[in-house]
């Protein structure tokens, strides 16, 4: 998994990351959640989705852990 995230080379533009963008179905699987439970919150837009050249949406890892850390409730950190 560390290979998805990359420190960005000389051609990428100040303050982008080169993450790579997943598909729903990746994202899901890597995560260990179901696809509709992705799927759901990128349609509510509680995770922030792609879509280059008006293909599929495509997610960055760190955006849905992010969402999934910030949606905690209760326990000991």
């Amino acid at each position: 998994m560390d290979a998805l995230f990359q420190k960005p080379g000389p051609y990428h533009a100040p303050g982008t990351s080169s993450e790579h963008l997943l598909t729903l179905h990746k994202a899901a699987e890597l995560l260990g959640l179901p696809y509709w439970q992705i799927q759901r919150a990128v349609k509510r837009r509680e995770i922030p989705s792609y879509r280059p050249f008006n293909s599929r949406p495509l997610l960055k890892l760190s955006e849905v852990v992010a969402f999934i850390d910030a949606s905690r409730q209760g326990g000991v950190e």
